[in-house]
């Protein structure tokens, strides 16, 4: 009886001691509240811009604070049977902060298209703007918290590299 007893008694304390993880509750998960964010910071006024004929020259840009920023990837899919240029959103820390985002592309006869992106913005979010097969303006707006709305990218994108071979 006492060849029994032992193993029987530590196997039962075994399975009590499993089985008393797997009773409780399943907590419900926990949802992140945003942190506040320092209103000591300088305001950045935006640039005030005007419309030039044609495609115009890009202007001076300005850098969203640390909290705010995000990074685009602008990329032109060197098809002339379709042009596109492509506007990506790549991350950043400002994914939750940052209200609206304007994508305007100016062909070079001066045609503009404009996307807005409003919240939630998400990693890896995209566009596809139809272009010329020449060259195009691409210009980024974010709106932000104590920033207001700023020009974060203003570059002339030439739609196919130059690439002789």
């Amino acid at each position: 009886m006492t060849n029994f007893a032992i193993p029987g008694t530590l196997l039962f304390l075994a399975l009590l001691l499993i089985s008393a993880g797997c009773t409780e509750p399943a907590q419900p998960p926990a949802t992140p509240t945003p942190t506040p964010v320092p209103t000591t910071e300088p305001v950045f006024t935006p640039i005030p811009t005007t419309t030039p004929a044609g495609m115009g020259t890009p202007g001076p840009t300005q850098t969203l604070p640390p909290q705010y920023s995000l990074t685009f990837q602008v990329t032109p899919n060197g098809r002339t049977t379709n042009p596109l240029t492509y506007v990506a959103l790549n991350g950043g820390n400002g994914m939750n902060f940052v209200s609206e985002i304007d994508i305007i592309l100016t062909e070079p006869d001066g045609t503009r298209h404009t996307e807005t992106w409003t919240q939630p913005l998400s990693m890896g979010q995209n566009v596809g703007i139809p272009c010329s097969t020449r060259e195009n303006r691409v210009e980024i707006w974010t709106t932000a918290p104590t920033v207001g709305k700023i020009k974060v990218y203003d570059e002339i994108v030439p739609f196919m590299s130059i690439n002789p071979s």
